[in-house]
């Protein structure tokens, strides 16, 4: 065989590698550009609200957010923020700072509450963060909560409904911090199910107390710690005050319902949850103005759940998503 035809063999040959290296190579560079967006966070669209305090005016939560900020150095919290940025490029700072503002209000809702699921996954990759410093975790603990806040590991159970959890979630967040759109963005929509009846009864009783006998409220918390014992006492009274107010009134009327107005929206949920229970979620729907619409954001979170045994709100009197409109559990939770 000439020469001739043996460089012309070659030179097909080196073709051919060139071809599909360089198809090879534009196909890597459109899968790594495809993935790019989803390092990390999702991409937030539009702009990030102003930071509300991170109680409400007047609330009884007010000593224990004092309590919880001084349990955290202010070293422990710039140390966690670099992290969650360096291993979050995409986030921005506004976005951080209200996932750790709302990582801050589910701990607070563990000092008043037995069981706390977390229904956010974006709250969630926070946490996880937080418990990587495992010393200055413990100690903001001790500090904070009286002994350790444990956080277990994902099991897997996906598909469990915790809807009276998330009843009671959203009752206590909105009594303590009010309700903010961009607080419904990171938790899911506040309101999709009615708190149980038969625990209304109960409250509504007058007999109720807070021991370890009842699996409701922190009975640890409450024996232990004058902040938390003034919270659970507030939340309690109140939701006791609105049971009343529910029993007197038509069961047929049309009950306001304002979400900038943390008043008048408990009410209002009390009051359906009492009398139309199967309503519910027919009549506790946002304004369009106040509802902060984005595809991403769903009324029912998987959850881990915590055991420890907003801003646009008025306060005056006048994850992993499912889909569905329940809260349910991927089983993995905290207790201390």
């Amino acid at each position: 065989m000439s020469t001739s035809i043996w460089i012309l063999i070659l030179l097909f040959i080196l073709v051919d590698i060139w071809i599909i290296a360089f198809f090879v190579f534009k196909r890597s560079l459109r899968n790594q550009n495809s993935q790019q967006p989803f390092k990390g966070n999702k991409p937030r669209r539009g702009k990030i609200p102003d930071l509300p305090p991170i109680v409400k005016a007047e609330s009884p939560a007010s000593e224990l957010a004092g309590r919880l900020e001084a349990a955290l150095p202010y070293t422990y919290q710039n140390t966690l923020k670099q992290r969650v940025m360096s291993e979050h490029p995409d986030m921005s700072e506004p976005e951080y700072e209200w996932r750790w503002q709302e990582l801050k209000r589910f701990f607070i809702l563990c000092a008043v509450l037995d069981r706390v699921p977390m229904f956010s996954k974006d709250v969630d990759e926070v946490w996880h963060e937080m418990l990587m410093y495992t010393y200055e975790y413990q100690q903001f603990s001790e500090r904070f909560l009286g002994r350790m806040l444990h956080h277990a590991p994902n099991t897997g159970s996906e598909h469990v409904p915790i809807p009276n959890e998330r009843a009671w979630f959203d009752t206590v967040y909105v009594q303590l911090f009010g309700w903010h759109e961009y607080s419904a963005k990171l938790w899911g929509a506040f309101f999709r199910v009615p708190l149980p009846r038969e625990e209304l009864k109960d409250y509504g009783s007058g007999h109720f107390a807070v021991d370890h006998g009842q699996k409701r409220f922190n009975a640890w918390t409450y024996e232990s710690m004058p902040a938390a014992r003034t919270a659970i006492d507030a939340v309690i009274h109140d939701l006791q005050d609105r049971i009343r107010a529910a029993e007197v009134e038509r069961p047929h009327d049309q009950k306001l319902v304002n979400f900038r107005n943390s008043d008048v929206l408990l009410a209002a949920a009390v009051y359906y949850a009492w009398n139309a229970p199967e309503q519910f979620a027919d009549h506790m729907i946002p304004d369009e103005r106040e509802l902060y619409k984005s595809s991403s954001s769903s009324s029912c979170t998987a959850a881990s759940a915590c055991g420890s045994g907003s801003g646009s709100d008025s306060g005056s009197g006048s994850s992993c998503s499912s889909g569905s409109s329940c809260g349910s559990s991927c089983g993995g939770g905290c207790s201390s």
